[in-house]
């Protein structure tokens, strides 16, 4: 049931007011006060419930005037229109309360349908007006939104044709890292900060927007003092700088020259000028210009070539061998792919992968390199070569890939390989953009049995803190930091410091870049497992690398690199101060178990958290640890949302079990140590039964919530997810997809063909979002995709026509002709997420299959109210 409006009525006079609810109730939800002053007090209460307030003038206490100038002046009460109501109907009077700022006027006696009709128009009014300014207006700082600015210059530019113009495009270095350090509050209060000192440094004639994050757009007239750009420089950063020197601006500029150029493409190319000084020290400010230009030709060239390179076979494995400094033998090699164009030659990796991870087209390139290294080891396989694992690189878009641990763990089944043969290269700066989602990604592929690389570690600031998240393999020291450490005998503590640590955590190490014998031996003294780089040799093509591999005929060397630890088991760890407690519980249950040890709190922590919530299965806790050990223990893993499953038995030396102590140990069970075996395990079975309630229990949720034939969430599951929605994911764009013709395709080729289709747009809605977004199937041939974080409708409608046209497309090449329609609703940071979304959805979903079929629309709240 769709909730009612909220209507203030303010009157002094008891029958008035009665006969105003009256005439309201069926419609409105009615607030009720006798004068100004208890008014505003409500107001302070619902100010942002209330839709409307019908206000008498002549009131004791605080008229109506006084009311009206005190709310008008409170930015946020002054949004709520306000009708005055008054025994005089002459026009001073009306004059009067429109210039307290009154939205409009009635006299007395009241006239139910004038009044209705009045207040549902303001109302409306307001609300078209709140989505116009949300579309306009960046919330945030008050500037114009994207699209927004690029009308207003499309404008200015028609109006003022003589007019000399630059486009100013900037954005903070590093803020990321400044929203981190300082957190989310200062990090807005910085970009705030920062539209201010745009707005005052453009002046009247300019125009200022928010492009998106820490990106902003200026639109500048050309005069004089722009003439000398180190002058420009020093006066923006002199604005913005003062007091600030920790952050760091940089500034690209386009000169307007030919107005032909879309604004889109001014913008972009502002924004390239601003990118071309990155981490460059002293450099603020760059122009747009012919290198640039080229440099942008020459993307687009690489862009336009990549998609036949791949399919004619321009992309090449070579692989740079790895060797053990533990038996100077071959380990392994690393997969690099290498691009030789027919016509501009070898070109460097430098330079196309970077743009082609800029342009998402890495996903596709990384998919084709781990296909051909599976090609590989099943050959050498079948050729009988030493079984050597092979490293292949996984970039941070494929960990945005929902199904990535199911697409290696098909690909190494198709080939007949292990999954520890192929080695999965992360790099550390992945782990900076999204902890949580490589964090779950990593995990699942470490339980299908991939063997998992840190590549690059050392180069960024969050090396510590992920080792302390993220449970690894092996890490691979970054090139520049092998060649810098093995060069300063005085100050090479860092290496052996990191040694030492993978050590602790039981990873192995390699050294990628070793070039001269001074760095081996130097890796070899400090205990560094692995090695590779130019002095051993160059990355080499497929047949080079196989002459190794002859040279060490099968059975003649094995890789020594770690295997994944897997007894079959359920883990039970016992955490006892008593060594001789802890042997006879492991003696006990070792051919049951895998039984885990720890002596301290510490110890116990380190290894529930190395196993997690699925590898320990219950815990066995002395009361009596050191140092309040039992009760840090138990607020570690209570707190931790990975592990609170996990049963805990606590254990006492001798006595009773008070109810003080079950209040204050949060334990499932206790017992004490004198126990006979025979009740140790009839507990410690106990506990065993209660993971596997809970886990069934945890599975009877997940199904209940998942649709049978596409695996997406279903209506019970959806709503569930959308109830989980925070403030911080808003703002929402909510599409309802309506798989057109099904039931003639069921009703023709049988249901099997259909499911088949439902299954087919299911995965291409997981191909085209990120895995945080909602994806729902509905109810039949409707499906419901909610997308966190956007805004941009231009973006949300790309997005929409986009999964039209490929279902459209690759449907028609089965032969099979169908098409499915979307409605679009939007959910800003003033709404809360409901199922006001699914109806809005709905309506432009009835509406895009009228007029757009095949297509999507974007719901429109004054069409919608017109049509009703």
């Amino acid at each position: 049931m769709t909730q009612k409006k909220q209507i203030m009525v303010v009157e002094d006079n008891w029958l008035n007011r009665e006969m105003l609810v009256e005439i309201l109730a069926d419609r409105y939800a009615v607030l009720e006060a006798e004068n100004g002053q208890e008014a505003l007090e409500l107001l302070q209460q619902h100010q942002d419930d209330i839709a409307l307030i019908l206000l008498d003038v002549m009131m004791p206490v605080m008229d109506g005037y006084t009311f009206l100038d005190r709310i008008k002046a409170d930015q946020k009460l002054a949004l709520i229109p306000v009708i005055v109501m008054t025994q005089s109907d002459n026009e001073e009077d009306e004059v009067d309360a429109l210039a307290h700022g009154a939205t409009d006027y009635v006299a007395k006696p009241y006239r139910p349908q004038v009044i209705l009709h009045r207040i549902a128009s303001i109302i409306k009014l307001r609300e078209d007006a709140a989505m116009a300014n949300l579309f306009k207006y960046d919330r945030l700082t008050g500037l114009y939104s994207k699209e927004y600015f690029y009308q207003r210059v499309r404008e200015r530019l028609l109006e003022d044709s003589d007019g000399e113009y630059n486009i100013v495009c900037s954005n903070i270095e590093n803020f990321k890292v400044y929203n981190d350090s300082f957190g989310v509050e200062a990090g807005d209060r910085l970009l705030r900060e920062f539209a201010d000192m745009s707005m005052k440094m453009i002046g009247k004639g300019g125009i200022c927007g928010r492009f998106s994050g820490d990106r902003f757009l200026i639109l500048q007239e050309r005069g004089k003092e722009l003439t000398n750009r180190e002058r420009m420089t020093a006066d923006i950063w002199g604005n913005f700088h003062a007091g600030q020197n920790y952050v760091v601006m940089k500034y690209g500029v386009y000169e307007i020259t030919d107005r032909s150029v879309p604004v889109e493409q001014m913008c972009d190319r502002a924004f390239l000028a601003a990118d071309s000084i990155k981490g460059q020290y002293n450099q603020w400010l760059a122009v747009y210009d012919n290198t640039l230009r080229d440099k942008l030709l020459r993307e687009q060239a690489i862009t336009e070539a990549m998609e036949t390179a791949l399919k004619e076979g321009q992309f090449t494995v070579y692989l740079q061998p790895k060797y053990s400094l533990h038996n100077d033998g071959l380990a392994g090699a690393e997969a690099l792919v290498r691009w030789i164009h027919p016509e501009w030659g070898f070109m460097s990796p430098g330079e196309f992968i970077p743009l082609f991870e800029k342009n998402g087209f890495i996903t596709r390139l990384d998919r084709y390199v781990w296909e051909r290294v599976c090609a590989m080891l099943r050959d050498w396989q079948e050729k009988g070569y030493p079984s050597l694992p092979v490293s292949v690189n996984v970039s941070r878009a494929d960990i945005y890939q929902a199904n990535l641990p199911d697409m290696l763990s098909d690909l190494v089944r198709e080939y007949d390989l292990k999954p520890d043969q192929l080695h999965l290269e992360l790099t550390e700066s992945a782990y900076t953009e999204n902890p949580a989602q490589i964090i779950a990604v990593v995990d699942q592929l470490r339980k299908l049995g991939f063997i998992i690389e840190m590549d690059d570690f050392g180069s960024g600031y969050s090396s510590l803190n992920m080792l302390n998240q993220m449970k690894l393999d092996i890490l691979k020291l970054d090139m520049k930091f092998i060649q810098s450490e093995t060069a300063k005998p005085t100050e090479q503590g860092i290496l052996q410091f990191v040694i030492t640590l993978a050590r602790w955590l039981n990873l192995s190490v390699v050294a990628e870049g070793v070039e001269t014998w001074a760095q081996l031996e130097r890796l070899r003294e400090v205990g560094c497992d692995y090695v590779q780089g130019y002095y051993f040799a160059r990355p080499l093509p497929r047949e080079e690398f196989e002459e190794l591999l002859k040279r060490n005929p099968a059975g003649t060397m094995e890789s020594d690199w770690p295997k994944r630890e897997n007894t079959g088991l359920r883990r039970l760890l016992i955490a006892d101060e008593d060594a001789d407690y802890r042997k006879r519980v492991r003696q006990t249950f070792e051919s049951q178990y895998q039984v885990l040890e720890a002596d301290s709190a510490e110890s116990a922590i380190a290894c529930v958290r190395e196993y997690g919530h699925n590898g320990v299965s219950a815990v066995i806790l002395s009361t009596k640890l050191p140092d309040a050990g039992t009760e840090r223990f138990l607020r570690s893993i209570r707190q931790d949302p990975m592990l609170w499953r996990i049963p805990v038995m606590a254990t006492l030396p001798s006595g009773e079990v008070t109810e003080d102590m079950i209040q204050h140990l949060d334990t499932d069970d206790f017992l004490c140590k004198r126990h006979p075996l025979c009740d140790l395990r009839r507990r410690v079975s106990y506990l065993m039964n209660m993971v596997s309630c809970r886990e069934r229990e945890q599975m009877l949720k997940e199904e209940a919530c998942r649709d049978y034939l596409t695996d997406l969430l279903n209506r019970r599951g959806f709503y569930t997810a959308m109830g989980a929605l925070r403030q911080e994911d808003l703002p929402l764009a909510c599409y309802l997809f309506d798989v057109d013709n099904l039931k003639q395709l069921n009703d023709r080729n049988g249901h099997e063909e259909g499911d088949a289709m439902l299954r087919s747009f299911a995965e291409l809605l997981r191909r085209h979002t990120r895995s945080g977004d909602i994806l729902c199937r509905y109810g039949g041939d409707e499906f419901v995709v909610v997308l966190r974080h956007i805004s941009s409708v231009e973006t949300i409608l790309r997005k929409g026509e986009t999964i039209c046209r490929e279902f459209r497309d690759s449907v028609a090449a089965d032969g099979t002709h169908a098409a499915c329609s979307a409605g679009i609703a939007l959910c800003s940071f003033e709404e809360k997420p409901s199922a006001k979304l699914i109806e809005r959805a709905d309506q432009a979903l009835y509406r895009a299959k009228r007029e757009n079929k095949g297509g999507c629309c974007l719901w429109d709240g004054a069409r919608a109210s017109a049509e009703s």
